[in-house]
């Protein structure tokens, strides 16, 4: 059975000069039910495809298509970036629900079916019993699960995860991968992780893309080693 195509890069040049680009020539598509691992040396431009997908950062040249869409990436992609930013005045509940802001209407009211979403998000991520508690005053791994959940709580197509489980402990960094890898394999959803996990691209993910060489290529992730990243 053929499967959607939900992500596609076609010639497509990142960076911040014509003159040296990060990644040059992308050619490459991903899929619903796909959970990708992006894998490359720091500063080989991960984050920086990211960016520009999320088309916060201008391509060089190219096209990205969304879907059916090149023009509504932000209705159709959630993303998780490593870096934590100060937030004040808001709950974890309340961090949560922003994820919602794309389906409430003008005056932001949260209905039935969004506290719903909400709370199966927080029950997902096991932060029920913190759901009330400051996100200024969040450990760095519960703060990362708090913004997983709120990306999660936006229903998009596409989820982009920068080193998602960055601060994360076993335990917790298990779990997440858990649950990536169900809502890839439902079928619902396509996955796109930036990694450094070998065991995670062995063991979870359908496909590796990995950055060497100013290229990005598709590999069997059951093939990535260490040895990539020596």
């Amino acid at each position: 059975m053929n499967k959607t195509t939900t992500l596609s890069l076609s010639n497509l040049y990142i960076g911040y000069t014509k003159e040296n680009p990060l990644i040059e020539s992308i050619n490459i598509e991903a899929n619903q039910g796909d959970l990708i691992a992006l894998m490359g040396l720091n500063g080989s431009g991960k984050t920086t495809l990211f960016k520009t997908i999320l088309g916060e950062t201008p391509s060089i040249r190219g096209e990205i298509e969304v879907g059916n869409s090149s023009h509504e990436i932000h209705k159709n992609i959630s993303v998780v970036f490593t870096e934590r930013i100060d937030i004040y005045g808001f709950t974890v509940a309340d961090m949560i629900a922003q994820g919602r802001a794309a389906h409430t209407n003008i005056f932001g009211k949260l209905t039935n079916h969004d506290k719903e979403v909400i709370q199966e998000q927080l029950t997902a991520l096991s932060l029920e019993e913190i759901a009330t508690q400051q996100i200024n005053s969040l450990s760095d791994g519960q703060f990362q699960k708090v913004m997983i959940a709120r990306a999660l709580a936006q229903e998009t197509q596409v989820l982009l995860l920068d080193e998602p489980t960055a601060f994360l402990d076993v335990k917790n960094k298990r779990m997440i991968h858990d649950l990536l890898h169900s809502l890839a394999s439902s079928g619902n959803k396509t996955i796109l992780a930036s990694t450094h996990d070998v065991l995670f691209c062995n063991s979870y993910c359908s496909k590796s893309w990995v950055i060497d060489n100013k290229r990005l290529k598709e590999k069997n992730p059951k093939e990535i080693t260490e040895l990539f990243f020596d």
